[in-house]
């Protein structure tokens, strides 16, 4: 199993990681959260606030399955947009998109996508592929392509609890806590108002707004 999550993972230098096997990366996340990761990502879904017409980016998309329960929640008057840096994952995305759904390559500290032009930015166990020295950057791109009044619901592995011992991601959360400060903070320096922060299984989440 070890040997498994080392293989979704990809290094790229200066960047991040990338995940480029998605068939395999269902099955660990379904494992990881024992049968409820829809529910979980439904609760994300509500937590971002996403309504009917809006547009919503959700920044490292994988393979798109929550970019597709966003496309559910904004309707067909809706559009989503997906980035991610793996080209493998926009491959596979698109495959499956539906509606108005749009998916890029890119990475979450240089998105290619125009200012003030999102009502809502979701970014789910994609924070921790992110350098820590560049998630303050992630957060101020983040901030500049959400519109004034939009939300952003960003989550990612629980620092508070124990981390899956087969998986980085809680040590890397843990370290980056340590050394740039939490969602919040990176939150709220870059010009968001944090409106409230809690826990889901495996995860902690921060949900701001661009005033």
């Amino acid at each position: 199993m070890h040997d498994t999550l080392r293989r979704l993972h990809e290094g790229r230098r200066g960047t991040g990681t990338t995940l480029d096997r998605f068939r395999l990366n269902e099955l660990v996340s379904q494992i990881a959260f024992g049968g409820r990761r829809g529910r979980v990502y439904r609760r994300i879904v509500s937590l971002a606030g996403v309504r009917p017409g809006d547009a919503v980016l959700d920044v490292g998309c994988s393979g798109g399955y929550l970019a597709r329960k966003l496309a559910d929640a904004a309707g067909p008057s809706g559009r989503v947009t997906g980035v991610d840096p793996s080209q493998a994952a926009i491959i596979y995305a698109r495959r499956r998109a539906t509606g108005a759904m749009t998916f890029t390559v890119g990475v979450a500290q240089d998105l290619p996508l125009p200012d003030a032009s999102f009502d809502a930015v979701t970014c789910t166990l994609a924070m921790h592929h992110v350098p820590a020295r560049q998630r303050a950057a992630a957060f101020r791109d983040m901030y500049r392509v959400t519109k004034s009044g939009g939300r952003l619901l960003v989550a990612d592995f629980d620092t508070a609890g124990r981390p899956l011992p087969l998986h980085a991601g809680g040590r890397r959360m843990r370290r980056a806590a340590a050394t740039v400060g939490p969602l919040e903070e990176l939150a709220a320096a870059a010009g968001y108002q944090v409106e409230s922060t809690g826990r889901l299984p495996l995860l902690r989440y921060v949900v701001a707004i661009r005033t």
